[in-house]
Formats: C-alpha cells, sequence, structure tokens
C-alpha cells in the first residue's frame, strides 16, 4: 500500500519531466547577428521608402481633391448661369407670345378702325 502512494508520484512525476520540452540556450553567432542586423537595415530602407511614398501619395491626392473641389465649383457656377440663361429664355419667350397677341390685336383693332373709317366716309 505504501508503495502504491510513493510509485504513483514518482511515475507521474517522470512522465511530466518527460513530457516537458528543455530548451538549450545558445548564443547567436557573429554571422547570425551581422545577418539579423543587415535584415533589419534592409526592413527599415524599406519602410522609410514605404512611408516616403505613402507621404507623396498623400500630397497627390490632396493635390487631386482641391482640383476636383474647384471643378465641383466650376460646374455648379456654370449650372446656375445655365438654369439662369433658361429661366430668361422662358421668361422672353412668354414675352414674346404677349407681344405677338398684342400686334396680332392691335392689327385687328386697326382693320376695324379702317373699316369704321371707310364706313364714316362713305356716309
Amino acid at each position: 500500500m505504501t508503495y502504491k502512494f510513493i510509485l504513483l508520484p514518482l511515475i507521474t512525476g517522470f512522465f511530466l519531466f518527460a513530457a516537458t520540452p528543455s530548451f538549450a540556450q545558445n548564443a547567436p553567432t557573429k554571422q547570425e547577428q551581422t545577418q539579423a542586423q543587415e535584415v533589419a537595415k534592409e526592413k527599415a530602407i524599406r519602410d522609410k521608402i514605404r512611408l516616403h511614398a505613402a507621404k507623396d501619395l498623400k500630397a497627390e491626392t490632396k493635390a487631386d481633391a482641391k482640383l476636383a473641389e474647384a471643378n465641383a465649383n466650376e460646374a455648379k457656377r456654370i449650372d446656375k448661369e445655365a438654369s439662369y440663361a433658361a429661366k430668361q429664355a422662358k421668361r422672353s419667350a412668354k414675352m414674346e407670345a404677349k407681344a405677338q397677341r398684342n400686334r396680332t390685336d392691335a392689327d385687328d383693332q386697326a382693320k376695324k378702325a379702317a373699316k369704321a373709317a371707310k364706313k364714316s366716309n362713305e356716309n
């Protein structure tokens, strides 16, 4: 009975010890260190290039946005002018139609007046 109490923890401990991975400390060599430094330098250079490209793209985008805004404002102004011109054309068309009616009315009255004058001259 006492052997079971002693053997069970020993066997369990042995299996746990065997199951845990062991890590060996190995210092990087000079070549690995220089290679890691070169990789870090190259990565830093690539990051700087990407950052510079992103800044350029941002500046170009900002300039394009300003140009697009100016174009939109110009288009809005032209649209307003076209709308105003259309209103003026409609108004002038109404006035021309009214003037035409007035001319026909005046012609009719002139004819009536001429007829009346002719009739009064005959009497």
